[in-house]
């Protein structure tokens, strides 16, 4: 515990964790180090030192410092702290729990993430993707939205394929499933674009398309606000579109 505490506390302080991540970007002299970020060359060795002493960076023999293993693996696992750090009013009130925990441990995916926190937005959202999907929509939900309803069936008529996951005892009000007996979906059903599984429990509620991605987390009540975090990058989408086939290889039909 001392060796992970040492290490978090080095890794705390700013002008050390700049460095190390402009040494990612390339090996340095420490005169350059100072000259990059304008420190008096005392305090860049002083730095260097703590980090050498840490075993995040090492020295070749032309006095030119990279990271070490260590160093590099330590930057790696950062963007999950980031993550949390950055959004941390959120996950005052909500949580991170319900998830598997080898993807609880690669959170640091989102950490570029964009936080929508106005529902009337997030809904807006979901309906462009669906509107903008040329290939896929894959949905996990709590429930049937019915706003959605019309639009995945004008995505069905440009050859889009969908995917969803509900709650098995998912309440779906009349008005709702008036819309859903369109023929257009049971079209799609039997020409295998459409696919229905589901869940004895929604952990999580994920949308994924050929474009983007967003992901909302339960409140600490375990419900859904639709507050969410949209994928900005390809690592965020490669990460939402893997938890989303996780939980859909344990759906049932």
């Amino acid at each position: 515990m001392q060796d992970l505490c040492n290490l978090l506390f080095e890794l705390s302080n700013v002008d050390r964790l700049n460095i190390l991540t402009e040494l990612k970007k390339k090996p340095m002299k420490l005169s350059h180090v100072s000259k990059r970020f304008g420190f008096t060359v005392p305090e860049t060795a002083r730095n260097i030192s703590r980090l050498h002493e840490a075993n995040l960076i090492a020295k070749d023999v032309n006095g030119v410092f990279h990271l070490t293993p260590i160093g590099e693996e330590a930057l790696h696992l950062l963007p999950g702290f980031k993550f949390l750090s950055k959004n941390k009013k959120y996950f005052m009130t909500h949580t991170l729990n319900t998830l598997p925990s080898e993807f609880i441990t690669r959170i640091g995916a989102l950490a570029n993430c964009k936080f929508v926190d106005k529902i009337a937005e997030s809904f807006f959202i979901f309906e462009t993707m669906i509107r903008e999907a040329e290939d896929y929509i894959w949905i996990l939900a709590d429930q049937v939205l019915a706003s959605a309803l019309p639009l995945i069936g004008e995505a069905f008529t440009r050859g889009v394929e969908c995917k969803k996951i509900l709650p098995r005892n998912v309440n779906i009000p009349e008005s709702i499933l008036a819309l859903a007996n369109d023929p257009v979906f049971d079209r799609a059903a039997r020409a295998h674009k459409l696919e229905s599984r589901y869940l004895d429990k929604v952990d999580v509620v994920i949308f994924v398309s050929d474009k983007t991605a967003a992901i909302s987390f339960p409140d600490l009540e375990g419900r859904f606000d639709y507050l969410d975090f949209i994928a900005n990058d390809e690592v965020a989408q490669r990460w939402l579109a893997s938890l989303y086939s996780y939980y859909w290889n344990r759906a049932k039909r």
